[in-house]
């Protein structure tokens, strides 16, 4: 869902509004009531179906619509409906409470945006002019394609560097092409590959030697607990201008989310500890055996970021991930260039929209903390239904 040519922006707070004076429609906050019609338009758009949204996918709409700690009717999603009560255009929006230096500001993950290309074009344009920059505290997506960038930079929107990428590091190459073919052709059924690739993989890992180096003798991964997670977290981002504030229940809110993304694998979280017992930083990451390690988050205390990689990569590796894939942070380059074998390919824009003159000065910087729990890539719309 990272490139779709539609996929962008958002809106701010909305009151319901008309469309203008031909009597279009108006646009204005998301219902409950709304879900049925979001969730078709959502298989319309996004899968290329037309059918009723089932049971699962209506829950999770409503849960991300509408269940996000201090998510309000003014900032959340809104629809664009026309006079005859169809929804033809949707910006879904999370609600992310933001620390800017010492101030805290609402801030909104924009997410999926799409449109009834056919029926609608005053809807697309009505969200498209409401999300502009001055009227943004703070506004983001970190799935943005090039089509949408345009549309973000047209409207005041601020990129960051760096973060269009993803850094891939592969522990088991041959495994790791065959699940990738077999995922694109069959999409739902991932059967054991491991044995076919095996050979293949020995021979390889021999001439090459060790998949990573030997992690630091002064730090080690052991598992962590959600509730260690939540106390730990917002600390280890504390020294970016402008990151998530992660107050315990919205980011219990967001790693309940990440818990229902079970298509990439179960949900992981590991710390990593120096020779004293102190956590130095930690990981999160949906992986299993004979799969790729989708990693969320990488969250490190300033200079602990190399270290951290290398447990982490080696951690990976030993768990039997077939390759592990992340999104690139400007804090993570310095660490990453340090690891064997990383690679580096585009992903999708980040782009940031605010009325706020330090915000932007942040984003343009890469002092600002987005992506995994802080960003897109827990929802399930990524890769689900």
């Amino acid at each position: 869902m990272t490139t779709h040519p539609d996929r962008s922006l958002g809106a701010t707070a909305l009151h319901d509004r008309p469309a203008g004076g031909r009597g279009e429609g108006r646009l204005r906050p998301m219902e409950i009531a709304d879900v049925a019609a979001v969730g078709r338009l959502f298989l319309r758009h996004f899968r290329g179906i037309e059918a009723e949204p089932g049971p699962d996918l209506l829950a999770y709409l409503r849960t991300l619509a509408f269940g996000a700690p201090g998510q309000t009717r003014e900032t959340g999603s809104c629809v664009y409906e026309r006079c005859d009560g169809r929804i033809t255009s949707v910006l879904l929006s999370v609600h992310v409470a933001f620390r800017v230096g010492e101030r805290d500001v609402a801030g909104r993950l924009f997410s999926a945006f799409m449109t009834d290309g056919s029926k609608d074009a005053a809807g697309a344009a009505k969200i498209s002019l409401a999300m502009r920059a001055r009227r943004q505290d703070l506004a983001f997506n970190d799935s943005s394609s090039p089509t949408s960038l345009k549309h973000f930079q047209a409207v005041g929107g601020t990129i960051v560097p760096i973060q269009n990428l993803e850094w891939i590091r592969t522990f088991r190459p041959a495994e790791a092409a065959l699940g990738r073919v077999v995922r694109r052709t069959l999409r739902r059924w991932e059967p054991p590959l491991g044995p076919l690739a095996w050979p293949l993989d020995a021979a390889i890992r021999a001439v090459r030697g060790r998949s990573a180096r030997p992690c630091r003798p002064d730090v080690r991964v052991e598992p962590m607990t959600v509730d260690d997670f939540l106390d730990h977290a917002p600390g280890l981002i504390a020294h970016h201008a402008v990151r998530p504030r992660w107050s315990r229940p919205e980011l219990a809110w967001f790693v309940a989310m990440a818990e229902q993304n079970r298509r990439r694998g179960p949900l992981a979280i590991r710390r990593v500890v120096n020779r004293c017992g102190a956590v130095v930083g930690c990981f999160v990451y949906h992986g299993a055996v004979g799969r790729p390690a989708r990693v969320l988050n990488v969250l490190a205390r300033p200079a602990q970021e190399a270290a951290i990689l290398h447990a982490m990569l080696r951690h990976l590796d030993e768990a039997g991930c077939t390759e592990a894939i992340g999104h690139a942070q400007p804090a993570l380059m310095h660490g990453l260039a340090h690891q064997r074998g990383v690679g580096f390919r585009h992903r999708a824009f980040v782009c940031v929209l605010t009325r706020h003159a330090d915000i932007a000065a942040a984003a343009k910087r890469g002092d600002i903390y987005i992506g995994g729990l802080a960003g897109e890539d827990w929802s399930r719309l990524m890769s689900d239904f």
